[in-house]
C-alpha cells in the first residue's frame, strides 16, 4: 500500500509517549530526555533511501544501522515517489526499542526537480508543477524542503523556481528549509552558489541530510537542533534554529555508491520476475 496509512497505525502508541502515528512520526521507546550524542543539541538526518525505491538496504537493516552505529536523534526515510518503505519502517520501529524518532517522507519529483515532504502521512503525487506540490505539503500537514537544490543532477529546484516560490503570493506555496548541505556529488555541486543565494536572497532556514542510498551514508550530512525528539526537530526547523553539518563523500564512495545501486536494482528485477514476500526490503 503506497497511498495512506494503515489504520492499525494510526492511534496513540501503546505503552509509548502518547505519540500518533497520524502526526507523520514515530517516537522512539526508548528514546532518553537527551540528545544521544550528549551535546546540547539533537541531530537529525532527514534524507534516507531504502529499497523502497533506489537505496540499498532494507528498512529492517536502516533501523538497525542508525540504533547501533549513529548517534542521530532523528531520521527520514524518504524514497522516491512512495511512502510505503517509511510506514513500513514506522511499523517495525514502534513495534521496536529504539531510542531515536523515525519520520515519514518522501522525495517527490515535480516539474521544476526534488523536493522532500517530511511528516506526511499520505502520499504526495509525483510530476506535478513546484507550486502545486508545495501546496499539497502543507495542505497535509507537512513540511517541504528543497533537497539539493540548484544541483544539475539529479533534477533540482533551480534559481529561478526558488525565487518564484519565494515571491509566490499563495499562502501554501513556499519551502520551509533548503537543503544546503548533501554529501553526495549533487550536493557538492554548486555549493557555493546555493549558500550565496540563500544569504543573499532567500533566507530559508538551512538543513544538512546525507540523501544515503547506502548504510554507511546514514549521517555524514545531517542538521543539529535544539532538542532531540521529532517534534522539537519541527519546532526548530520553523524557528530557524537548525544548523547544516556533514562531511562530502570522495569521489570513489560515489562511484562505489552507483555500483551498488544498480546490483539493488538488479534484485529488484529478480523479485519483480519472482515475486514473494516484501521482507526483503
Amino acid at each position: 500500500m503506497v497511498g495512506r496509512i494503515p489504520d492499525g497505525l494510526a492511534g496513540p502508541r501503546a505503552g509509548g509517549r502518547g505519540v500518533s502515528l497520524a502526526q507523520g512520526f514515530s517516537a522512539g521507546r526508548e528514546r532518553g530526555h537527551a540528545p544521544r550524542g550528549g551535546g546540547l543539541r539533537g541531530r537529525a538526518d532527514m534524507h534516507i533511501h531504502s529499497l523502497y525505491s533506489d537505496g540499498t538496504a532494507s528498512v529492517t537493516q536502516i533501523l538497525e544501522h542508525v540504533e547501533q552505529h549513529t548517534d542521530l536523534d532523528v531520521i527520514a526515510i524518504t524514497d522516491h515517489e512512495r511512502i510505503d518503505g517509511a510506514l513500513r519502517a514506522c511499523e517495525l520501529h514502534a513495534g521496536g526499542a529504539h531510542s531515536f524518532d523515525l519520520v515519514i517522507g518522501e522525495e517527490v519529483t515535480t516539474r521544476r526537480g526534488h523536493v522532500l515532504a517530511l511528516f506526511v502521512t499520505e502520499r504526495i503525487p509525483a510530476l506535478r508543477p513546484l507550486a502545486e506540490t508545495l501546496h499539497a505539503i502543507h495542505a497535509a500537514g507537512g513540511v517541504a524542503i528543497a533537497a539539493h537544490p540548484l544541483a544539475p543532477l539529479p533534477l533540482s529546484v533551480g534559481k529561478r523556481s526558488l525565487r518564484g516560490v519565494r515571491d509566490h503570493a499563495h499562502e501554501d506555496v513556499y519551502f520551509d528549509a533548503l537543503e544546503l548541505f548533501n554529501p553526495s556529488y549533487a550536493g557538492r555541486t554548486r555549493q557555493g552558489a546555493r549558500l550565496e543565494l540563500n544569504a543573499a536572497e532567500l533566507g530559508l532556514p538551512g538543513v544538512g541530510n546525507s540523501d544515503a542510498h547506502v548504510l554507511e551514508g546514514i549521517g555524514t550530512g545531517f542538521t543539529t537542533f535544539a532538542g532531540h525528539t521529532a517534534t522539537d526537530y519541527r519546532a526548530a526547523l520553523l524557528a530557524g534554529d537548525v544548523t547544516a553539518d556533514g562531511a562530502h563523500w570522495t569521489s570513489t564512495h560515489n562511484v562505489d555508491v552507483y555500483r551498488r545501486q544498480l546490483r539493488a536494482k538488479l534484485r529488484h528485477l529478480w523479485h519483480t520476475v519472482k515475486p514473494g514476500h516484501d521482507d526483503w526490503r
